[in-house]
């Protein structure tokens, strides 16, 4: 499979159209998924007006693109999430592929006592994912080529 480049200027606008499709949902805090969770869960914290932004940590494949797997189950790697007392939740990954890192970051966050936990991405890569996100800014079979992952 190819990959496709998105530019900064993409990222941004997929970006803010996940801001836009979550507003409804009023979050309390956004959690990115690292690493490229981080760029667009700053972008629709700041877009939303959410001061409290958290991050967890996630191993499933590689950064190789396309993407090779290393298990079967995302491992938890690190985290930075405090006690949730009831709160709306967003968690915010660049890619969806099958949703499992998706599931088990929500898994977490219920854990920890979030209220509403919902899941948002930039790209959707398969419309058979094991765990749906509740918002994509865009579907592609492609593997995508984030700004990120650029060397040099």
């Amino acid at each position: 499979m190819e990959a496709r480049r998105l530019s900064w200027s993409d990222v941004l606008g997929l970006a803010l159209t996940l801001a836009e499709e979550a507003r409804s949902d009023a979050p309390q805090a956004v959690v990115a998924v690292l690493r490229g969770g981080i760029y667009p869960a700053l972008v629709v914290a700041s877009r939303l007006g959410v001061e409290r932004l958290y991050t967890v940590e996630f191993r499933k494949y590689s950064d190789d693109k396309p993407p090779q797997e290393l298990s079967k189950k995302p491992m938890l790697i690190g985290e930075e999430v405090p006690r949730l007392n009831g709160e709306r939740v967003i968690v915010v990954d660049d890619v969806a592929r099958t949703g499992s890192t998706l599931k088990a970051a929500k898994e977490l966050l219920e854990s920890k006592g979030a209220g509403q936990v919902k899941t948002a991405v930039l790209v959707l890569r398969s419309r058979t994912v094991a765990y749906a996100p509740d918002y994509y800014a865009i579907f592609m079979k492609d593997c995508p080529l984030f700004p990120w992952d650029e060397q040099g």
